[in-house]
């Protein structure tokens, strides 16, 4: 889950104000799964912006360790390297059956510096403490990964041999883009014909709490991802010395121009995934709040003006813009002479990456900034469908083990691998049965990202059962 991502996993925004709340019983577990999954986070599998930082060791000895770890597979499902990225392969019995593709990543982001004194547990140690794991990539997303592999295996100790193929796979980059991962896994897909039934991912949880009034927990399963681009805007300018200045410099021609953006919103839509998340939850939504979404006919306007008041809810309804970086000068007695600025969009589907550019060259209006995109723009996700029978196997699935939970599609903010596999599956959902508490929503890339055992042995207990749904 990269920047995750901005990531409020409470994700969406739809009016999450998230208290504590049980839903069941945990499943059955032991705690060898645990410390299977503390020795996971032990392997320190950093993603940098700079391929030079990478460590490819980590990566290696984690392979060797899940080798060790979960030997059925390794004896019975094919196992294919992909770069440092794996691919595993459970055959099916029905050749006619369409698959189903499970996917993680391996990579984590790096500890924020001076931040480690801060941890109750070093972040790469796997402590198992308090009733939690703990450690970086827990959440995002080793626990997902090694919880896979715990249900496959265990499915596999039982004996059971699925109608369906099933794939895993596990990307080694998702953290800065999925280029060297999730990219080639799905390409070497396409180009073997594979069509999948259904997809899951990372991203969408259960918000353990309160929904503005909504007295249950929320299985939120992410089915479109916004888009990604970033705008370098840059003036460059005669320089010169302070003493003598012209009315307008390269900064204040930049400042300007950032001004004029940062003051253009993009205009705000409760539509697409967003309607569809209302929809599902509208009827467990209380008081005025209800009424409104279940009218929106009439109160529509009021509605977006409530949502655009909290940062979280806004970005779900626009296309959203950040200043994020600004550089000039080198002396406070020297006039640069050149001026830069970079600015981060997050696209809401319908909207597109040369349209948001063009809207911006428009608003600032002035040819001596140059606008141009940078890094790796990405136009917003396909979104996946939810009359599907990937759709149903999945929500059946929630519904079977967590029945106190509702159900919504969500629009996820930040990024995961998922959005890769377009190509071959139209059905692609980002949900983990992973509990988000209250003080939780900043853990994943943060300091104290932490699992619950209970809660990582349900997470086993969801991908096994899901398996044996998906044959039925």
């Amino acid at each position: 889950m990269r920047e995750k991502r901005n990531r409020s996993f409470l994700a969406a925004g739809l009016l999450f104000t998230v208290m504590a709340l049980a839903v069941g019983p945990a499943a059955a577990g032991d705690d060898q799964a645990a410390e299977r999954l503390g020795r996971a986070i032990s392997f320190q599998t950093i993603s940098y912006q700079d391929p030079a930082q990478l460590d490819p060791a980590p990566f290696q000895a984690l392979h060797e360790f899940l080798q060790t770890a979960f030997p059925l597979i390794h004896q019975r499902l094919t196992r294919e390297e992909v770069g440092l990225s794996l691919l595993y392969t459970w055959k099916g019995t029905d050749p006619a059956a369409k698959p189903i593709i499970f996917l993680a990543h391996q990579d984590v982001v790096p500890i924020a510096p001076g931040t480690v004194p801060d941890w109750t547990a070093p972040p790469f140690e796997g402590r198992i403490q308090d009733g939690f794991i703990w450690g970086r990539g827990t959440m995002d997303c080793k626990g997902i990964l090694m919880a896979v592999m715990e249900s496959v295996e265990g499915l596999l100790a039982a004996g059971y041999q699925p109608r369906r193929t099933v794939y895993l796979a596990f990307g080694q980059d998702e953290e800065v883009g999925g280029d060297l991962g999730a990219a080639k896994i799905a390409a070497l897909l396409q180009e073997r014909g594979v069509t999948a039934e259904y997809i899951v991912d990372e991203s969408g949880m259960i918000v353990d709490g309160k929904v503005v009034g909504i007295k249950k927990p929320l299985a939120m399963i992410g089915i479109a991802e916004k888009g990604y681009l970033t705008l370098e805007l840059t003036v460059r300018a005669k320089g010169g010395h302070s003493s003598m200045p012209p009315r307008e410099s390269a900064i204040s021609i930049l400042a300007e121009a950032v001004t004029k953006v940062q003051r253009h919103r993009f205009p705000a839509r409760v539509d697409g995934v967003t309607a569809m998340a209302f929809k599902a939850l509208a009827p467990e939504m209380p008081g005025a709040l209800g009424f409104a979404v279940k009218n929106q006919w009439l109160f529509g306007g009021l509605l977006k003006s409530f949502l655009a008041k909290q940062p979280a809810t806004d970005a779900m309804i626009r296309t959203t813009t950040a200043v994020t970086i600004i550089n000039a000068g080198s002396k406070e007695n020297v006039l640069p002479q050149e001026a830069r600025a970079v600015v981060n969009f997050r696209l809401l589907p319908g909207d597109n990456v040369a349209g948001v550019t063009a809207e911006i060259i428009k608003a600032i209006d002035d040819p001596r900034v140059e606008v141009k995109p940078v890094g790796r723009p990405r136009e917003p996700s396909i979104v996946s469908r939810t009359d599907s029978d990937g759709w149903r196997l999945l929500t059946g699935t929630i519904k079977e083990l967590f029945p106190a939970a509702a159900m919504a599609p969500y629009l996820v903010l930040g990024g995961t691998d998922a959005r890769q596999y377009e190509g071959i599956c139209d059905s692609i959902y980002r949900f983990a049965p992973m509990r988000l508490g209250v003080a939780d929503e900043e853990r994943a890339h943060g300091t104290n990202e932490r699992i619950g055992v209970e809660n990582y042995h349900e997470m086993i207990k969801f991908y096994a059962t899901l398996v044996r749904n998906s044959d039925k």
